[in-house]
């Protein structure tokens, strides 16, 4: 089968079913599939979601063909007779066991401690049903590109030093670089259009960035083009991305930033299965940490840096950044090490130790990490909805 003709994609949550939404209606793409099919372990939701999506784009005068199937990821076996089936070219994955989000519906105090542990810090949940997904892949015995939604930043490294490479992430480093374009086209008078932005930088300084408008000290590379200028100066004086020197917009915060994040996962998708050879920004490129510009095409990913900086030196800069995210390292045979800082904001907060784990020692750690942040979510009073959404087993 050609490449590109057939998407399976997987997790109709809150990223996966706005991401299946642009696909549905989005002509260029859905024309030059055969199928896309949705996936759920959720079969009754997963369903009204797909046939929400495909009404939305027969509303528009689009004529997707969708189909929905179950997938339990926690069922390997089932999982992998599944994926032989339907031998997807292309598999985008939206599935972690929790939510990104739900630490923002604690206390100011609380939510701040969480998130000063860093989003690396509850790696168990995000890489554990993406893990399984690899497996079943690999048992299957097909070779599809794989784009993951999943902290790909740090999920990409890990599962590569694992022995189960997938293609690329999606996300973070993407959300960023429309901001600077948007920021040199206002401050310099120039179109968007003639501005080329490349940037190093793992999941933390997106987070910051649109968070708190700087990057608080984490380190990051950035060049800025316009009109075959070097601008960088102009644009970041002080080397923070401080939003009071380039002016960065605010966006919206949460589940609500999803839209923005779907597209970041449309335009890996649309590269990869029509072969555009355009240069974009994601996370996680073919195994490597944090976030780079890459060209994507039908044969997968490649980085492509500026001539001042080598690959060596951008995955550096990355390994160094994930501290902020609350890794130490990923070892040579997929060990993640977490920070002491991390380790002790856990701890203190949630009674969870960060222990190193290897990939195979994931849905054990989730379990366990699982309940201890469902503890901790009712004893400071989390909303209902936000307990039910963690998953303990």
């Amino acid at each position: 089968m050609k490449r590109g003709r057939k998407i399976l994609l997987i997790g109709l949550g809150a990223l996966g079913y706005p991401t299946l939404e642009i696909l549905s209606r989005t002509p260029t793409i859905t024309e030059s599939l055969d199928k896309i099919i949705a996936a759920d372990v959720r079969e009754n939701k997963g369903t009204r979601k797909m046939n929400t999506a495909l009404m939305t784009a027969e509303q528009l005068g689009y004529h997707p063909d969708l189909e929905f199937t179950k997938i339990n990821l926690f069922d390997i076996d089932r999982t992998t007779e599944q994926l032989k089936s339907i031998d997807p070219d292309l598999i985008y994955a939206a599935v972690s066991l929790l939510t990104w989000w739900i630490p923002r519906y604690l206390p100011k105090k609380q939510a701040d401690r969480i998130t000063q542990a860093g989003i690396g810090s509850f790696l168990p949940m995000h890489l554990t049903l993406l893990y399984n997904l690899m497996r079943a892949i690999r048992k299957a015995g097909i070779d599809p590109l794989v784009v993951n939604a999943s902290i790909p930043d740090i999920t990409a490294p890990t599962l590569k030093k694992a022995g189960l490479p997938y293609t690329v992430g999606i996300g973070n480093i993407g959300i960023v670089i429309p901001l600077l374009k948007w920021t040199v086209s206002k401050k310099l008078g120039i179109p968007m259009r003639d501005i080329t932005v490349s940037m190093v930088a793992p999941h933390f300084v997106a987070y910051a960035l649109t968070r708190v408008g700087t990057t608080e000290g984490a380190p990051y590379f950035l060049k800025i083009i316009a009109n075959s200028k070097d601008v960088t100066s102009k644009i970041d004086p002080d080397k923070s991305l401080a939003r009071r020197n380039p002016g960065l917009p605010k966006l919206l915060g949460g589940i609500e930033i999803n839209s923005l994040v779907a597209t970041c996962s449309v335009s890996i998708i649309r590269g990869l299965i029509q072969n555009t050879q355009e240069i974009i920004h994601a996370p996680g490129p073919n195994g490597l940490p944090g976030g780079y510009p890459i060209r994507v095409g039908r044969k997968g990913v490649e980085v492509v840096l500026p001539e001042e900086l080598t690959l060596e030196e951008a995955v550096l800069i990355n390994e160094e950044a994930q501290k902020f995210d609350g890794i130490e390292e990923i070892k040579d045979d997929g060990t993640v090490v977490f920070t002491e800082k991390s380790r002790n904001i856990m701890k203190e907060e949630l009674g969870y130790d960060c222990r190193p784990f290897k990939p195979h020692e994931s849905e054990k750690r989730a379990r366990e990490l699982g309940a201890c942040f469902k503890a901790f979510g009712e004893k400071w009073g989390l909303p209902d909805f936000a307990l039910k959404a963690i998953w303990s087993g």
